[in-house]
């Protein structure tokens, strides 16, 4: 299998076997077709060793770039040509970061092995940036065909599989599956139509809320908005410093009603044989950002996510309950650093819930696809007051999205998501949290045998980011370019 895989990577990369008009990058001198076979063996080690990151997709021909939903989402645009250099440069750092991720997944005899083969003095960082930066500087990115196949080939699939659909009688499943999501979101929404305080418990009510840190103003956050804005893609791009205020700046409290330890928020952590436990003793929010296009304008996202040891079973025919459970929450900020929308998801991509800030609506649905539950619209300001999201004891789903007030609260300390990518198992070795198809196979449910005729990969699973699919009926991710623009518009 790897001889294959090398054979199939090197007519990949260098002679353009994929079919015989394809264009890909020539070779210019020693240093890119050396660069060439340090990803070819590089990727032989990654897959023989099952350490390849999902977060980001491969690119086919293009090993030094790889992409996302909003990345590719400028594919076959007009753009100038500082844009697209800095639209490579932005998927070479996506392929740079996953590879120095995988790296560090291999088992130590691998890597090391991938280390002697670098040139003297050079470190693995090294020479992943210096070739990076080599292939993406080649003259070929300047013909037109060239560009064309690039953009043909940066297209993210879904993550549906349509012969499960086939198989399973989707088109007729899929009007009964629409009475019983909207008897879902009539449970779901209930609990938004009372006051917080009237919401009933079942144990006892913990929040969490997030450390004292630097803060921002609303005029300061709009100058840094102005600056980060100046680049030929006009891509808010942010300091981590900068990032870091932010993501104080708009964290929730989180408060769960708890029955037991399986309703606490705690650190994600793996055994040495790399199956995962959440250490209740550490409270940790996860954060990441990304971006949206939302009429024209690319956007700024804070996500936020917790996570809990289990969704625990109410008995043995419980098709939901499993190890494993995490809540997703994102705010999605303007060119001014202002919210125009919050919406959250389970980390298996369940529950779907929406909520405009005031001055924005929900859109009804009018494409056929599954209906989208907007409980409420937000109005109040991050930059005077922060929000309390309340999570249900076991199923932990969002009951009520309100102003946080005076109360105690346990400190939770932030966590970059990206280490999630990467946890040590002891013996100086690290693995993913997420295996090769972007699923954690520990949280797999049973419910997985009753919904797969939808065409989810082993619904209720918590999955890495990128690969959440938000709806049974018709096709929707969480990470779509353009789902926003789709859901919600401004009120007239």
């Amino acid at each position: 299998m790897p001889a294959m895989r090398s054979a199939l990577l090197s007519c990949l990369f260098i002679t353009g076997c994929v079919s015989t008009d394809t264009v890909l990058i020539a070779p210019q001198g020693g240093q890119q077709a050396s660069c060439l076979q340090f990803y070819q063996d590089l990727d032989d080690a990654v897959f023989a060793n099952g350490a390849e990151d999902t977060g980001e997709m491969r690119i086919p021909g293009f090993p030094y770039l790889r992409g996302n939903r909003f990345f590719a989402s400028f594919a076959g645009e007009s753009m100038s040509d500082s844009a697209y250099a800095q639209w490579l440069e932005q998927m070479r750092q996506l392929d740079e970061n996953a590879r120095l991720t995988e790296f560090a997944n291999l088992p130590r005899d691998a890597a090391a092995g991938i280390t002697s083969l670098l040139p003297a003095g050079s470190s693995f960082r090294q020479r992943l940036n210096e070739c990076g930066l080599a292939l993406v500087g080649s003259d070929s990115f300047k013909k037109p065909d060239y560009k064309t196949e690039l953009a043909d080939r940066v297209a993210v699939p879904d993550h549906y599989k349509t012969w499960q659909r086939v198989a399973g009688a989707y088109p007729l499943l899929r009007w009964f599956a629409g009475v019983a999501l909207d008897d879902l979101h009539n449970e779901l929404n209930a609990p938004f139509q009372l006051p917080i305080e009237q919401i009933p418990v079942s144990g006892k009510p913990i929040r969490y809320a997030p450390p004292r840190t630097a803060s921002i103003t609303r005029q300061e956050a709009a100058d840094r908005f102005a600056k980060a804005y100046r680049n030929p893609l006009q891509i808010p791009l942010f300091e981590t410093e900068l990032l870091d205020i932010l993501f104080a700046q708009f964290a929730p409290v989180w408060e769960i009603d708890t029955r037991n330890e399986t309703d606490l928020i705690g650190t994600v952590t793996l055994d040495a044989n790399g199956k995962p436990s959440i250490d209740t003793e550490k409270p940790t929010v996860y954060v990441k950002h990304s971006y949206t296009r939302f009429h024209g304008e690319n956007l700024l996202q804070l996500i936020y996510q917790v996570w809990m040891p289990a969704r625990e079973k109410t008995g043995t025919f419980d098709l939901y309950g499993g190890e494993l459970d995490s809540v997703i929450w994102r705010v999605t900020l303007n060119r001014k650093g202002l919210p125009i929308a919050y919406d959250s998801i389970h980390a298996c991509g369940c529950y779907y819930k929406l909520f405009p800030v005031k001055g924005f609506i929900a859109l009804p649905n009018a494409d056929g696809t599954e209906a989208v539950l907007s409980p409420k619209r937000i109005s109040v300001n991050p930059y005077e007051k922060r929000l309390l999201l309340r999570l249900s004891n076991r199923t932990h789903y969002l009951q009520q999205v309100s102003e946080a007030g005076a109360a105690n609260a346990a400190p939770y300390r932030f966590e970059s998501y990206d280490r999630l990518r990467s946890l040590p198992i002891g013996n100086g070795e690290r693995r993913n949290l997420f295996g090769p198809e972007g699923i954690i196979e520990a949280s797999r449910r049973a419910e997985r045998f009753l919904l797969w005729p939808f065409g989810v990969e082993s619904p209720g699973a918590m999955r890495q980011w990128g690969s959440h699919a938000i709806a049974f009926v018709g096709r929707r991710h969480f990470d779509d370019a353009f789902l926003l623009e789709k859901l919600i518009a401004q009120e007239k």
